[in-house]
């Protein structure tokens, strides 16, 4: 039977200042690279949802990283990046411990503007002049937005924070693909992670919320604006796949889990739970599911995993130098696409 394999990836392709990741894809590929594309031949996708790529305008790294894939005999004609929240300036304390440099603190968390991007590379056309972003979209503008508060009960951000903080860590992104028999509309983001904040718990929060914002969009709610100002979510019956290194676990980890329990139940969603060799749906070093590949109800699963094979196999020492998660795949039913 005829299968087309989509594939979301944490690459771990992020650099500690900027330009650094075009200049490491340009040369000869050292460890990682080297190991990430042994194990990129081998999942053999033809959509990669990739986290993890560091940003530029020009799309420098992207193009690299594209044609260093060609050399190991990937061809992935078709290509989509953006920009993201990460590193770039908000003009406000939004941490609340540095309020003498209020510029150092990010929208997303990042030492430069574009660090720990995001992009998909595909072997079948993007509709990039279609795609919908919600980097500007503002947290405060989501209904019931679970908002971070003090231990007092105080609210952690201020009204003036409140206008210019946004929900997405990187970005929202509802890119539609053009696949043989069908158009699927990839939902993909990659939250922040919930730690590394106070007793506040804003990444917690806002973790949960960027997961909830799928689960509205699905249910074509109209609160959201994308950046060109359109408003509401998908309409029912179109295919859409949610991908991406979400950064939530059903069964542990310091996430809020109810967004992701309502994500993966969703009716509309197939709760698919993709196995390793190893017999286990972890996709991070930390042993914990975080990445996702979720499919409509429309579209028919033949198979999904996670390339994460046993201690001694071939490439199991890959996967650990390539990054510090595993690739996650899904097969459909290239024939029985809507």
């Amino acid at each position: 039977m005829k299968f087309l394999r989509l594939a979301t990836y944490n690459v771990a392709l992020n650099r500690s200042q900027a330009g650094e990741l075009v200049t490491d894809l340009r040369s000869k590929p050292g460890v990682q690279l080297s190991a990430l594309m042994q194990v990129m031949a081998e999942v053999d996708a033809d959509v990669w949802i990739i986290n993890e790529l560091d940003y530029d305008p020009d799309n420098q790294a992207l193009t690299a990283f594209q044609a260093l894939l060609r050399t190991a005999g990937m061809d992935f004609p078709y290509c989509f990046t953006a920009p993201v929240n990460t590193g770039l300036p908000s003009g406000r304390d939004l941490v609340k411990q540095d309020r003498n440099n209020p510029q150092k603190t990010p929208f997303g968390f990042g030492d430069f503007p574009g660090q720990y991007g995001m992009a998909v590379l595909s072997a079948f056309p993007l509709r990039a002049d279609q795609c919908r972003t919600f980097q500007l979209f503002l947290w405060r503008d989501m209904p019931a937005a679970l908002l971070p508060v003090n231990p007092d009960g105080s609210a952690f951000y201020s009204q003036e924070d409140l206008a210019v903080v946004r929900l997405s860590s990187k970005s929202h992104w509802d890119l539609p693909v053009e696949l043989p028999t069908g158009v699927c509309h990839l939902l993909v983001s990659h939250p922040t992670p919930p730690a590394f904040d106070g007793p506040e718990r804003r990444n917690v929060c806002r973790n949960h919320d960027e997961i909830r914002f799928w689960v509205d969009y699905i249910n074509n709610e109209s609160y959201m604006s994308d950046d060109r100002g359109l408003s509401g979510g998908l309409t029912p019956g179109q295919t859409f796949i949610v991908a991406g290194d979400l950064n939530a676990s059903l069964t542990a980890g310091d996430s809020q889990q109810e967004a992701i329990k309502r994500l993966i139940s969703h009716p509309r969603i197939q709760p698919v739970r993709p196995l390793s060799d190893r017999d286990h749906d972890l996709t991070a070093r930390w042993r914990l599911r975080a990445d996702y590949v979720l499919p409509s109800t429309n579209l028919q699963v033949l198979d999904t995993g996670v390339f994460w094979p046993k201690p001694g196999a071939p490439l199991s020492q890959s996967v650990d130098r390539a990054s510090d998660h595993r690739p996650v795949w899904l097969d459909i039913d290239a024939v029985a696409l809507p």
